[in-house]
């Protein structure tokens, strides 16, 4: 019984799975964030909005909505959050945390509809030259590798 249990998982398990592909994309979000004096820090929490586009991967461009916080000063930065990407019935969420300033590692942590089952990691740097913070905006890129269940 064991034995055929075995060799079922064996071969059905790998229909299921498609291979990781690349991903690449850049989010253009208004930046709406707030900073609270901390001693010598500043604890801060933002709830930005905006658009991504894709240059390389299995998704759609859209919407994508990214909430976090954390604490950055003398002592350096750190903060976590999420962002979900897409709309109605097809999104996907990604946690990410802070590594240092302007680089970010992110997973997929949950995704629905056509993206349900999707799994992934990788890094995002948020352009921080002065002459984009200087604008209500910020522009992330983000990569790493992307598998979404096979469509069959």
């Amino acid at each position: 019984m064991l034995r055929s249990m075995l060799i079922s998982v064996v071969f059905f398990a790998p229909q299921c799975l498609t291979a990781a592909e690349k991903v690449s994309v850049t989010n253009y979000y208004v930046v709406n964030q707030e900073q609270v004096p901390a001693g010598e820090d500043v604890f801060w929490k933002e709830d930005n909005y905006g658009t991504y586009t894709v240059d390389e991967g299995p998704i759609d461009p859209g919407f994508v909505r990214c909430v976090g916080s954390g604490f950055g000063g003398p002592s350096g930065v750190n903060g976590s959050g999420v962002c979900v990407y897409g709309e109605n019935e097809d999104t996907f969420t990604m946690r990410w945390e802070v590594v240092s300033f302007g680089f970010n590692k992110w997973h997929i942590v949950s995704s629905t509809g056509k993206y349900s089952g999707m799994t992934g990691t990788g890094t995002t740097k948020t352009r921080v030259a002065s002459e984009y913070l200087a604008f209500p905006h910020r522009i992330s890129d983000w990569e790493g590798e992307l598998t979404l269940p096979d469509g069959d």
